[in-house]
């Protein structure tokens, strides 16, 4: 029912609004996209609407006022909507006639049944409100708010209004965020400020449906879009709250230019990597310390309090502590979670601000007792338990206050009720946050477990003051249980397939309920929601990857649950690094497999994700077209389908001391604080630079595996592919290797994603083999190369390249294979034998005849692009050595001139080449050749 209602809503609702299936090619004739079942999570994450929202007003203004015309822009906030709205209206049939809904008997007598049972919500919500107040009035339940449908029925009561305004206003611009309204119109020179506006609005829209109510001072507004259409709900908004700017010429641009600065600044931090030592510098510090003289400098012309900006800002505080908890170890950054835990008590838990951020509570708990930090976790409890105390001192029993809209008096229960919820919130948020080592396989100091059995103790005595008002019982016993199920059903904050590569993975996989999962199997697959045979399938060729640690002949009861009903599923790009064969090489158990890779990782992404694949896949028919036999050879590996003329490569100037390389031969990386900072500022940098690169590359050995999913989710996120050398990786009987990991952006599932691709380095250097054996006593894994002896050739949205590591690039035979294939070859390297390097490197750019690319160690230097160019001074397109800091450069690669000048018949030359002559023997790819020649 929902997505009926939902599919008649207008363009200028922009939140709250159901996934669709939205492809142009397979849907064009029909007006209504098709509703998303499958989907992981039934709506659009809130931000990308929401930056919709904002975007297109702010465009609108300027679009205008770069013509010189004189505007009004308002943005309007209901007061109190969802406690006010009549869920009986839900089933008015003149709601349904004017939706354009025609509804079965069945579909009728379900929408009334809800609607019924969303009013006996709203009524029960009315009885509890008069257990915390002792006023007379009555206060309504209204909507629930957190309920998914409730969003949808909040949209579809507005829907009359949004065609009102459309047809009666015609402004320049209307969009709606739930209930937040921006307008945009031409200045009559009649409007000066709001209360004058809501006047324009009555006269234009009709007394009947704009109306002041109540007392004139209180400059409240009250829509009425008909009885017989909203029922009893009350929509009202407040004039003197809104916020209306006259805005013309450059003064009004100058106002938009620093709206958008400001968007900007928090928007870039969002994309940022976090930097440990600047927490209390960033954007979205200076915010929260500004204490309410932010109002000015908001992000939607409105919030004249601030109030949304200081939250997303704080939001951003917390998302930059927990990426810095997940990649560094606990005492690498003590002194500055200090200072982030002093920032929340003086920003966040005083008792002016606790109830503004008082969702964020339980995630800012959750965190300490994360990293099992219980004294900080009991001071975050104490300190919000003690602004709340002081609250009630200062509005007692009797004192006013506004309880869902509605002005009443605070009754003796109140405070009480407020605690006993947060605490519950607390609890919670302990039995997500806990440490899954600690509950599953009890790995945990006496310490440590004093202090958290002392924590735990007091939220539940904190609990046990309201037992009776809250009408439940939970205790420590039920706490341990509950948690471990939490884990078990990937609601714990480390998500499940995390949770499979720790020591706790054995304990987790072993709680199978065969025949419980077996019928839900059969419903799953009788419902046609994903194709559970696909999921099967992934999961027998990933079994040994995905359960490394867990015992051999316990990985075969592994519960198809989390798959099934996934809360953080795996990505696009984990689906890839754990089926290769979604890349063309060879699967995980061994076994052949039959499909193009395409389609493969499209199945896998679509049983495991629930998104929507293009039946056709335009991959596919590309691959058919383009390459029938590459793709069987596995030399090819094809990713992406656009097709870049010229790319851009960003060369990172890194120093790795000796030490680091002394610490991941010994399988103890070094993730210091200032080692993660240096990498940070080069990944920040790269997405700062203009034109954005489309790769980033980092030396050999220079980037610890733990950090990588953090890196390459940064700059997959700005659409710029990673090409690291990373450190070890440790098997055992002493056995390692090295590897590079290439996450390239891949279009090919038809919206923006990624591909993990992990090529190993074949053999050690000479004297890096003699170090690793004779001091570390650590052998090359072998073994682990099995069917990765050949070099790839990466076809990554046409372009074509190779990857070498280092001391790979002496072996000319695997070299000179990549002639004819390539555009570019890239060189990651620890090397100090810089004169040999410069030589093989001139020698590469000539007779492998493609831009040739070396990313060394800057303790060495002589990173450089090298291009086959006629002119001398043109074949070094970029050169580094020396310097004493890291720093980014980038070199722009013309991938088009250079595959005109190969498409010759003939070597011959010209006067006015730009490149070489191509070596004897040269043979072109059929996939690069670009006709006509040049």
């Amino acid at each position: 029912m929902g997505h009926q209602l939902d599919s008649k809503l207008a363009d200028s609702c922009y939140g709250a609004r159901l996934r669709r299936i939205r492809d142009d090619e397979l849907f064009s004739e029909q007006k209504e996209k098709p509703f998303h079942i499958s989907a992981i999570g039934s709506f659009a994450p809130y931000f990308q609407p929401y930056q919709q929202w904002r975007n297109d007003g702010l465009k609108a203004i300027r679009s205008e006022l770069e013509q010189n015309r004189e505007i009004i822009a308002v943005s309007l906030d209901l007061k109190g909507f969802y406690h006010f709205v009549d869920p009986m209206a839900l089933a008015s049939a003149v709601l349904h006639d004017e939706l354009g809904l025609n509804l079965s008997d069945e579909e009728q007598a379900f929408t009334a049944d809800f609607a019924k049972f969303l009013k006996h919500w709203s009524d029960g919500a009315g009885k509890f409100s008069k257990k915390v107040t002792s006023g007379k009035v009555a206060i309504p339940g209204g909507l629930v708010i957190g309920l998914t449908a409730s969003r949808i029925i909040s949209n579809v009561l507005l829907y009359r209004w949004d065609k009102l305004i459309q047809e009666r206003i015609a402004p320049i611009h209307y969009g709606r965020y739930v209930d937040d309204m921006f307008l945009v119109l031409r200045d009559t020179n009649t409007i000066s400020n709001s209360q004058q506006f809501m006047k324009y609005l009555q006269d234009r829209m009709g007394a009947e449906i704009v109306s002041q109510v109540g007392l004139a001072d209180d400059q409240i507004w009250q829509i009425q879009q008909g009885e017989d259409f909203q029922g009893q709900t009350k929509i009202m908004l407040q004039s003197d709250k809104q916020k209306l700017f006259l805005l013309q010429g450059r003064a009004g641009l100058d106002l938009l230019d620093s709206i958008e600065k400001e968007i900007g600044e928090l928007s870039s931090e969002h994309r940022l990597m976090p930097s440990p030592d600047q927490l209390e510098d960033s954007t979205a510090a200076r915010v929260l310390s500004a204490a309410g003289s932010v109002g000015e400098s908001a992000d939607t012309l409105r919030r004249a309090d601030g109030l949304t900006i200081r939250r997303l800002s704080w939001s951003l505080q917390l998302r930059h502590v927990e990426t810095l908890a997940r990649d560094l170890p606990p005492q690498e950054w003590h002194e500055q979670r200090e200072e982030f835990y002093q920032f929340a008590h003086n920003h966040i838990l005083r008792p002016d601000n606790l109830f503004s951020h008082f969702t964020y509570l339980p995630r800012l708990l959750g965190f300490a007792i994360s990293l099992n930090e219980w004294r900080q976790a009991e001071q975050i409890a104490l300190r919000a338990y003690n602004s709340l105390k002081k609250l009630a001192i200062a509005i007692p029993k009797g004192q006013s206050i506004t309880v869902n809209g509605v002005n009443t008096k605070a009754g003796k229960n109140l405070w009480p009720m407020v605690k006993g919820t947060l605490t519950w919130l607390f609890i919670d948020s302990a039995s997500r946050y806990y440490d899954t080592n600690q509950l599953l396989v009890e790995q945990h100091s006496k310490k440590e477990q004093r202090l958290a059995s002392l924590f735990l103790k007091g939220i539940f005595d904190s609990l046990l003051e309201v037992e009776a008002l809250l009408d439940f019982r939970f205790d420590s016993e039920d706490f341990e249980r509950k948690a471990t199920l939490v884990a078990m059903a990937d609601l714990a904050k480390v998500p499940y397939k995390r949770i499979l590569h720790s020591k706790s993975a054995g304990k987790l996989v072993d709680q199978r309920e065969s025949k419980k999962e077996r019928r839900i199997l059969k419903l799953i697959e009788t419902s046609q929601l994903l194709n559970t045979e696909v999921l099967k399938g992934f999961l027998r060729s990933t079994r040994l990857r995905r359960l490394e640690p867990v015992e051999a002949g316990k990985r075969k009861s592994e519960s198809f649950l989390p798959y099934l009903f996934p809360t953080r599923p795996l990505t696009p790009a984990e689906i890839s690094e754990l089926a290769p064969e979604c890349v063309g090489l060879r699967r995980g158990d061994g076994k052949p497999c039959q499909e193009k890779p395409s389609v493969i990782w499209a199945k896998y992404t679509q049983a495991l994700r629930g998104v929507w694949i293009k039946p056709t896949l335009l991959a596919t028919e590309q691959e058919d077209k383009d390459m029938p036999s590459l793709q069987s050879s596995r030399k090819y590996i094809r990713i992406g389908t656009d097709h870049k003329n010229k790319i851009t490569i960003a060369l990172t100037n890194l120093k790795t001391e000796d030490k680091d390389w002394s610490a991941t031969a010994c399988n103890r990386p070094n993730l210091s604080r200032e080692r993660y900072q240096r990498i940070s500022e080069l990944v920040n940098q790269a997405i700062r630079l203009k034109p954005r690169p489309d790769y980033l590359l980092f030396p050999e050995l220079s980037i610890p595996l733990k950090w990588i999913d953090s890196l390459a989710a940064r700059l997959n996120t700005m659409g710029i592919s990673l090409i690291a050398g990373t450190e070890y990786r440790h098997f055992d009987n002493d056995q390692l290797l090295s590897e590079a990991c290439l996450v390239l952006t891949d279009n090919r599932l038809g919206f923006p994603a990624t591909v993990k691709i992990w090529q190993p380095k074949l053999e050690p250097a000479v004297g890096e083999d003699k170090e690793l054996t004779t001091k570390y006593g650590k052998y090359w894994a072998l073994s682990k190369l099995h069917g990765k002896r050949n070099k790839p050739v990466y076809v990554h949205n046409n372009v074509h390249f190779g990857v070498m590591v280092c001391s790979e690039l002496q072996n000319s035979k695997a070299r000179v294979k990549f002639q004819g294939e390539v555009d570019a070859l890239m060189v990651l390297s620890w090397n100090q034998d810089l004169e040999t390097f410069a030589s093989l490197i001139e020698s590469a750019a000539l007779d492998v005849h493609a831009y040739t690319i070396l990313v060394n160690n800057r303790k060495y230097g002589d990173s450089r692009v090298r291009a086959p160019a006629k002119e001398s001074f043109m074949r070094d397109i970029a050169r580094v050595r020396g310097g004493n800091n890291d720093f980014v450069i980038a070199a722009t690669l013309d991938i088009d001139s250079l595959r005109a000048f190969q498409s010759r018949a003939k070597r011959w030359t010209n006067r006015e080449d730009s490149f070489k002559p191509v070596p004897e023997g040269f043979k072109l790819n059929k996939t690069r050749r670009k006709l006509p020649p040049k």
